[in-house]
């Protein structure tokens, strides 16, 4: 992966993982809120109605109770209103910040041990329910996506429960059952499975991260990919070409290359506006280039009038050749159409045809690349397209192309050797239409 993209990604990934701490953070203080009004109405209102003497526990405990709310209350709010503040400048929590929230978070569960102990005894405390909420934060630490966070609050829990046994729990054994419950036995055993559920949720939070940064590295580089080969690409192709990750690597291939170009369209272009060169463009070459695909072809390149066309690569095709003749012949047929149903002007085209060893793959820069092929191939296909005005053709290939058709398959006119610019040997050219 590129360094530079990873970090990106890193740095994208806690934008949105101080988002679920305010979340997180949101959660906790609506909670002690309503703790706190919950609290309010059972020891303002409801215990009072209650027979003298009945409750009288939890009324000895409730400036305790109303206090602690209280401030975790404020606490939640405080906390939130500093998450907010990180997150709308579009910058990371603070790491001490993230420890100190879960540690208040442990704290604020093993303060509601102590209070049950006061209101009932010690040995309820240690093993009621209220300990499991230990186990939903641990598991919940699994959102901050990091390993070592999630130890740091499996040690809190299971620290902060062995010393609330130790606090609570008689210095002097007893006998019989009861004493095994109230024993440090249970207290360990629980405190080694915090402990455990911490690492089980660290190593599923590191790997749910790198998942997360792997997937949309696959993302990226599909849209790259896409981009890559254009719009013009079809769906089949595009598919296939994602598995086989094609196009990302320089190679060598032997490839059939089409140019196509619109006859006069320059005298044509002259006398409409700029808006109806582009509707006649759209509408020609939308048919155009559905052949192009549906013969398993691909556009690299637009060129204003016309455009370059590849057969065989970047996806292998061992009848390349045969593939663009029998393209070039169906938009010649297709242009025929079109004009016979007076959907565009009458239009002529020029398509030239060679096949040859070309360089294919990605060119550019980190900030721009596009595919292309490079090599004598594509310019002799170029040069063979003008000769279409020399000869009255609307079709011409090399005797390259012709050599990979099968006999008698396509009707051909052997033409004349012609000396083409650039080139000392005379090349043999085809009139196919």
């Amino acid at each position: 992966m590129n360094p530079d993209r990873q970090r990106a990604l890193e740095e994208q990934l806690a934008l949105e993982i101080s988002r679920t701490e305010k979340l997180r953070a949101t959660i906790m203080a609506l909670a002690f809120t309503s703790g706190f009004v919950i609290a309010l109405l059972i020891f303002q209102v409801w215990l009072k109605r209650l027979p003298s003497g009945f409750g009288a526990v939890f009324l000895r405990v409730s400036p305790i109770v109303m206090t602690g709310v209280g401030l975790m209350t404020i606490y939640g709010w405080l906390a939130r209103l500093y998450i907010s503040r990180y997150v709308a400048r579009q910058k990371r929590v603070p790491l001490g910040f993230v420890l100190i929230n879960a540690g208040f978070e442990v704290s604020a569960v093993s303060f509601f041990i102590l209070l049950i102990a006061r209101a009932s005894s010690p040995a309820f405390a240690i093993s009621a329910p209220p300990i499991l909420i230990y186990s939903l934060l641990i598991m919940m630490s699994v959102l901050r996506l990091d390993f070592w966070l999630s130890l740091f609050v499996a040690v809190m829990v299971a620290i902060q429960y062995v010393l609330l046994g130790r606090l609570l729990l008689p210095a002097v054994p007893i006998e019989g059952e009861l004493g095994l419950l109230m024993s440090p036995i249970p207290l360990y055993l629980r405190a080694g499975i915090f402990m455990i559920t911490g690492l089980a949720a660290g190593v599923i939070g590191n790997d749910l991260r790198h998942r997360l940064i792997r997937t949309t590295e696959i993302v990226v580089e599909k849209d790259r990919a896409v981009a890559m080969f254009g719009q013009h690409v079809s769906p089949q192709v595009a598919e296939q070409l994602l598995r086989e990750h094609t196009g990302v690597l320089t190679e060598t291939r032997h490839v059939c290359i089409l140019f196509l170009d619109i006859r006069n369209f320059t005298r044509f272009a002259e006398s409409r506006t700029p808006s109806e060169v582009v509707d006649y463009l759209n509408a020609l070459f939308g048919p155009l280039v559905e052949i192009v695909d549906r013969h398993g072809g691909i556009i690299n390149k637009f060129l204003g009038d016309g455009f370059l066309a590849i057969f065989g690569a970047p996806l292998a095709n061992d009848q390349h050749c045969l593939s663009a003749v029998r393209a070039a012949l169906a938009m010649l047929q297709k242009v025929e159409e079109l004009g016979a149903a007076q959907l565009i002007p009458p239009t002529r085209l020029g398509i030239g045809l060679h096949a040859g060893m070309v360089v294919t793959g990605s060119v550019g820069s980190h900030l721009r690349r596009e595919y292309t092929v490079i090599g004598d191939a594509v310019n002799l296909a170029a040069r063979i397209e003008q000769l279409t005005k020399v000869h009255s053709a609307q079709l011409l290939a090399s005797d390259s192309v012709i050599a990979h058709l099968p006999v008698e398959e396509i009707a051909t006119e052997k033409l004349a050797l012609v000396q083409v610019k650039g080139r000392e040997a005379p090349v043999q050219i085809f009139k196919l239409a």
